[in-house]
C-alpha cells in the first residue's frame, strides 16, 4: 500500500510519454558507428532513437565459470558446444512423458525460461560482469555477507536448510517437491527454523510468485523483453513481466535532484542525462526489500544506454553500495532490436485467475501433515 503512489505517478507519466512518442515525426536521420558498418537512428531532436522492443535474453551467466576463470571472450566453437548442450537439456524437459512431473515442470518453466531460444551474448563474453576483470562480483563487506546470508536462508537456498528439508521428510528421499526447500521451517522440529523460510502467507513467497518480480536493475528472465518509449524530455521503459501488469519506469532527463532518504520507491527513483550519445540514468531511494544481489537501499545505480548499433544498445549497469560490496562492479548487457511490426511484447495480467499462491500455501500445509505424521 505504501508504494501504491508511486505506480500511480509512473503509469500516468508513462501515458503521458507515450502519447509524445506516438506523435513524434519519423526520424530525422542517422550517423554511422565508430567501425562504419551500421547507422544508429536519430530523433527529430538530435538524440540516438532507442525507442522499439529491445530482447535482452541471454544464457551467459551473471559470473563468469571457473573454466574461463581468465577467458573474458569465448571463441565461436566455444559458444556452439555451450549452446547445443543447453539445448539439448531443454529439448529433454519440454519432450518429456505427457502427465509427468517433468513435463509440466518443463512446459510452464520454460515458457519463462531466457534459456529455450536464448544464445551467449553477441558480444562473445563469458559473463555479464566486465568489471571487475575477472569476472565475479566483489567480495562482500561484513554487513554485506550478513545480507546475503539472510537472503539465502529466507530463500531457502543454504545448504543447511537442504540437508533439514530433506531429513524432515524422511529416509530415501533424495530431490524435494517443488517449492519444499523454502518451507521447511514449520515442518522441522528444534533448530531448524532459522535456516528456512516459512511460508505461511503471501508475504512470506518471493515477489516473482506474488506478481511483484521487476526490481531495478532488472536483467535475466524477468526482463528479457521491454519496450523503450522515448521523447525529448523522459524516456520510460516498459518491463513485460512484474507488478501484476507489467511494470513502468518513467525516467525524467532534466538531471533532477533525487528526494530525501526517508522516501524509498520499490524501483529507486532515477533522473538522467545525456552525456555525447550515451543515456545516464542515476538511481538511488532504494527500499530495503529490493536490493539486487543483496545490495543494500543506499545502492547507487548507474546505467548507461548506448545505441551501438542500428539493432542494438550497450546497456552498462554501475552497481556503488560501499555497505555491501568492497567496491564498484559492472555489467553488460546486450539489447537486441526486435521486429516492432510484430509487436511481440505483452501485459503481464498474472492475477487473472491465479490460482498459484493458494495451491502453494495449501500444498505446504498438506505437506507439513504428510511430514508430521511420517515423524510419530
Amino acid at each position: 500500500m505504501r508504494y501504491r503512489y508511486v505506480v500511480t505517478t509512473s503509469v500516468l507519466a508513462a501515458v503521458i510519454v507515450a502519447g509524445a512518442w506516438l506523435m513524434r515525426k519519423p526520424v530525422a536521420g542517422s550517423a554511422a558507428t565508430a567501425d562504419g558498418t551500421s547507422a544508429v537512428p536519430r530523433t527529430p531532436w538530435g538524440a540516438p532513437d532507442l525507442s522499439g522492443i529491445w530482447n535482452g535474453k541471454s544464457m551467459t551467466p551473471l559470473e563468469r565459470p571457473a573454466k574461463f576463470a581468465n577467458r573474458e571472450f569465448l571463441t565461436d566453437q566455444e559458444i556452439a558446444a555451450i549452446e547445443g548442450e543447453r539445448g539439448h537439456e531443454r529439448g529433454r524437459d519440454v519432450r518429456a512423458k505427457k502427465g509427468t512431473e517433468a513435463d509440466v515442470e518443463g512446459a510452464y518453466n520454460n515458457i519463462f525460461s531466457t534459456a529455450l531460444d536464448a544464445k551467449y551474448v553477441r558480444t562473445k563474453r563469458s559473463s555479464l560482469i566486465v568489471d571487475p576483470p575477472d569476472g565475479r562480483i566483489p567480495a562482500r563487506t561484513p554487513e554485506g555477507e550478513k545480507r546475503r546470508e539472510l537472503l539465502r536462508r529466507r530463500a531457502g537456498r543454504s545448504p543447511e536448510a537442504a540437508e533439514e528439508a530433506l531429513a524432515a521428510f524422511g529416509e530415501g528421499v533424495t530431490k524435494l517437491p517443488y517449492n519444499v526447500d523454502v518451507i521447511c521451517s514449520s515442518i522441522n522440529t528444534g533448530k531448524g527454523a532459522e535456516h528456512c523460510r516459512p511460508v505461511d502467507n503471501p508475504e512470506d513467497l518471493p515477489g516473482i510468485e506474488r506478481c511483484m518480480g521487476v526490481t531495478v536493475p532488472c536483467i535475466g528472465g524477468n526482463c528479457s523483453m521491454n519496450r523503450i518509449v522515448q521523447g525529448p524530455d523522459s524516456v520510460m521503459i516498459y518491463y513485460e513481466q512484474g507488478h501484476g501488469g507489467g511494470a513502468f519506469r518513467v525516467i525524467p532527463l532534466n538531471s533532477q535532484p533525487h528526494p530525501p532518504s526517508h522516501v524509498r520507491e520499490w524501483m529507486g527513483h532515477s533522473t538522467g542525462h545525456w552525456e555525447a550519445d550515451t543515456l545516464v540514468v542515476e538511481t538511488t531511494n532504494f527500499t530495503p526489500r529490493t536490493g539486487f544481489q543483496g545490495a543494500s537501499e543506499n545502492l547507487r545505480l548507474t546505467e548507461r544506454f548506448t545505441r551501438a548499433s542500428a539493432d542494438m544498445i550497450l546497456y552498462r549497469i554501475t552497481l556503488d553500495d560501499p555497505a555491501s560490496f568492497v567496491h564498484p562492479w559492472t555489467i553488460e548487457v546486450p539489447l537486441t532490436l526486435e521486429d516492432n511490426k510484430k509487436n511481440l511484447i505483452f501485459e503481464s495480467a498474472c492475477y487473472e485467475g491465479n490460482y498459484s499462491l493458494t495451491s502453494m500455501l495449501a500444498g505446504a500445509r498438506k505437506l507439513e501433515r504428510e511430514a508430521s505424521g511420517r515423524r510419530r
